[in-house]
């Protein structure tokens, strides 16, 4: 007889036969990954024979990679067609549910159902989930640290350094600390950054006015280049 029970990550498991006595699987995390991009889920242990992970998957604008334990695609306008699902050895997919391919169209969400059977013997690590996709032209991204820089004075954000392989002109979110640049009540009416980004958009909106600790905490929704590029990011702000 088939059970199903759900824990306190989400997951569920299907106890369909027993599993062979003191083999136990532990995975550690589960890292889902999709044209470059990677992102982590809380791992699980187990003693069943077979793991059913619930995946949630949204094509959202200006969506972080990771909010809401989902893979996100923040691409305005484009449909993401996932063609195959693959999961890292010792284990094996035994099914997919909504099976592959499965386009998702901008701003709906679906939910993949991945059933793992795991190792015949116990296992201790990770497990890695991949969304292979169409081919779509990367760039590479380093930068070497962020500048805000408002009424010529230039403030650099520490360990502001970081490396991105990302989609030719996709949004990327930098959420960026203005509270060196700006003081308790002030207001920031306009912000642009430096060549070759775009900002797309900022949360919260324009002009945002410093009323909180929080406020001074501002997401900035980046459209990247289409080509490489490695130097500062420069946020210029008034």
């Amino acid at each position: 007889m088939e059970k199903y029970y759900k824990n306190e990550n989400n997951y569920h498991i299907m106890n369909i036969n027993p599993f062979k006595r003191g083999r136990t699987t532990k995975i550690t995390v589960i890292n889902l990954k999709l044209q470059g991009f990677n992102h982590t889920m809380k791992g699980i242990e187990s003693k069943d024979e077979k793991i059913e992970i619930k995946i949630p998957f949204s094509n959202k604008l200006h969506t972080d990679m990771l909010t809401d334990a989902g893979v996100f695609k923040a691409e305005k306008g484009k449909p993401i067609k996932i063609e195959k699902i693959e999961v890292s050895e010792p284990f094996t997919a035994v099914s997919v549910q909504p099976r592959p391919p499965v386009e998702v169209l901008p701003g709906a969400k679906t939910e993949f159902k991945i059933v793992l059977k795991p190792p015949e013997h116990s296992y201790a690590g990770p497990l890695s989930i991949s969304f292979a996709s169409e081919q779509v032209e990367m760039v590479h991204i380093e930068i070497s640290r962020t500048i805000i820089e408002r009424n010529g004075k230039r403030i650099e954000i520490p360990a502001s350094s970081r490396m991105l392989n990302i989609e030719k002109g996709k949004i990327f979110i930098e959420k960026v600390q203005l509270f060196k640049a700006l003081g308790y009540g002030e207001t920031v009416n306009s912000i642009s950054v430096s060549f070759p980004f775009k900002l797309v958009s900022t949360d919260p909106s324009l002009p945002a006015k410093i009323i909180s600790t929080n406020s001074y905490i501002m997401s900035m929704h980046i459209q990247a280049p289409t080509q490489n590029y490695s130097g500062e990011l420069v946020f210029y702000v008034s």
